[in-house]
């Protein structure tokens, strides 16, 4: 390694150790329990529950095995549950099992934060071989990405699903289109990114590219091309069995195709009500997360543009044919999340390493004039970048102070104090509501209607505003026609404050609480009970 390299290398890593202790920062707070974990991330605390299910001590090995590989959640794949079921373990045998602030620190930075870091130390290689200073230039620009920022704050596994498409990619670029055991590797981390998240169904198109390619060129023959096609979608299927271990079980097999068919569903239509799609409803995002459009559309021609370069031209088609398919359906054919377009946005932000010249700028030589223009557009962003982390970073350090769902659920203590039963709770999931004494709680993802809230013979309803105003929108569109109106009709009586059956005690901007009307009396004033 030479001594230049050695340098950047310790650079980036004292870089990456000094991201490491910011995200620690806001990773560490508001997780003091399930409520609130639910309440900021209910992503989070469904996975919680599942984590320490896997690493439950069992009557024998085989159970114990069984349980840990058919965890009975399957949403998202073993590779994100098994590392994080390994770190809860570790916590229990330490006696910190029921530390929640310290398992989702740990978690949000062992399983987002650094395969995240990790990701970009391969992008930055893959533009660079960290050779020269545009490598750190490259890292920092990157990092700043308020999607890379924002995906640090939680425990989710779209830092892994970053760090196996890098991986992805890596390995097609080393190959050099040899279509040798580097080729292979690349089928081994796209049927873990796959059994991940199916998202990595997306490289078809780089694959079948390369392969074209390769045909083209006469690096390989026609018998060749099939056959090595088909050898990468074997190795591939076998890493996604292997990265999923459950699918060996039929019944649990079966199982998580009926979970992927629904979230293709969930994905392309929405959750409850039908979700808008098309570049208009995703903008808001990407400028949000990815920067201004005309940045977007610059980072998109500076790519294409870069493919007039010899030396770089194989790294420039892998990251283009792998941002071209998943983004075509983000922005057309499924409601966009910033999370989604990460695995493809940063690899196409880090072409503009293409403009970094690997010495000293000279701002007075006119022969480089555009290439100092199109630089200082980068600059300018990477200040838009700074000033929206800053914002990011700050409200979340900051997210429970003056928290309106703690400010409610406080007043509901006060609200329900004169009730000296025990009582059963419904709560939006987005509120807070931590164990009290004597309340049995129960929340749910699912749109409500007046049959659920009968059969389970609630005694007392937390609804949160939001929630009801965007059920009710005019425009809103139910994914079950059938039995939306009856969710709306339920949620526009809620939002008048008369529902049947019962009381309101009381309402303010965030949520409302109702008891029911039976019970009204028993506590409350004949006259508040009307």
């Amino acid at each position: 390694m030479a001594r230049q390299t050695r340098y950047i290398v310790l650079i980036l890593v004292l870089l990456s150790i000094g991201a490491l202790a910011v995200f620690a920062v806001p990773n560490s707070k508001a997780s003091e329990n399930l409520a609130m974990i639910t309440m900021f991330e209910p992503d989070e605390s469904v996975f919680i529950p599942v984590v320490q299910r896997m690493v439950k001590p069992q009557p024998n090995l085989v159970y114990t095995i069984g349980r840990f590989v058919a965890y009975g959640f399957y949403s998202y794949g073993f590779p994100l549950f098994a590392p994080t079921a390994l770190i809860y373990k570790a916590l229990t045998l330490l006696g910190q099992g029921e530390n929640y602030p310290l398992l989702m620190l740990c978690a949000r930075q062992i399983i987002s934060v650094m395969p995240m870091l990790a990701s970009l130390w391969v992008l930055v290689y893959l533009q660079d071989q960290f050779k020269s200073w545009r490598s750190i230039v490259l890292f920092i620009f990157l990092l700043s990405i308020p999607a890379v920022v924002q995906n640090g704050f939680w425990w989710h596994p779209d830092g892994l699903v970053m760090f196996f498409s890098s991986l992805v990619l890596y390995f097609l670029w080393k190959d050099k289109l040899a279509f040798g055991k580097n080729f292979y590797y690349a089928a081994v981390f796209c049927g873990i990114l796959i059994a991940l998240k199916v998202v990595g169904f997306f490289f078809f198109l780089t694959i079948a590219s390369l392969l074209v390619w390769g045909l083209i060129d006469k690096k390989i023959t026609l018998k060749q091309f099939f056959l090595k096609g088909f050898l990468f979608i074997i190795i591939m299927t076998v890493a996604v069995v292997f990265s999923n271990p459950h699918l060996l079980i039929p019944a649990h097999r079966v199982w998580a195709f009926n979970v992927l068919k629904r979230e293709i569903l969930e994905t392309s239509k929405g959750y409850g009500t039908v979700y808008d799609k098309g570049l208009s409803s995703a903008l808001p995002v990407l400028t949000k997360f990815y920067g201004e459009a005309v940045f977007l559309l610059f980072a998109v021609g500076v790519s294409i543009r870069s493919l007039w370069d010899k030396q770089t031209r194989l790294l420039r088609v892998l990251i283009l044919t792998w941002f071209l398919p998943l983004s075509l359906h983000l922005l057309f054919f499924s409601h966009f999340k910033y999370q989604y377009w990460l695995p493809v946005a940063v690899p196409l932000f880090s072409n503009l390493a293409f403009l970094v010249p690997d010495k000293k700028i000279d701002f007075r030589n006119k022969s480089v004039l555009l290439q100092n223009v199109l630089l200082l557009i980068i600059a300018a962003q990477f200040v838009f970048f700074i000033k929206r982390d800053f914002q990011l970073f700050t409200a979340r350090v900051h997210r429970l102070e003056n928290n309106p769902a703690v400010s409610f659920y406080e007043k509901t203590l006060t609200e329900l104090e004169p009730v000296t039963q025990d009582l059963k709770i419904y709560y939006d999931y987005r509120l807070y509501l931590p164990e009290t004494s004597g309340w049995k709680a129960e929340t749910s993802f699912d749109l409500l209607d007046y049959d659920t809230i009968q059969s389970n013979a609630f005694d007392v309803l937390m609804l949160e505003q939001q929630r009801i105003l965007d059920y009710i929108r005019e425009d809103a569109v139910g994914i079950d026609p059938l039995n939306f109106p009856k969710a709306q009709q339920f949620y526009r009586d809620a939002n008048q404050g008369v529902l049947a059956d019962y009381v309101l005690l009381m309402r303010n901007e965030h949520a409302l609480l109702f008891i029911r009307q039976d019970l009204c009396p028993l506590y409350y004033d004949q006259q508040r009970c009307q």
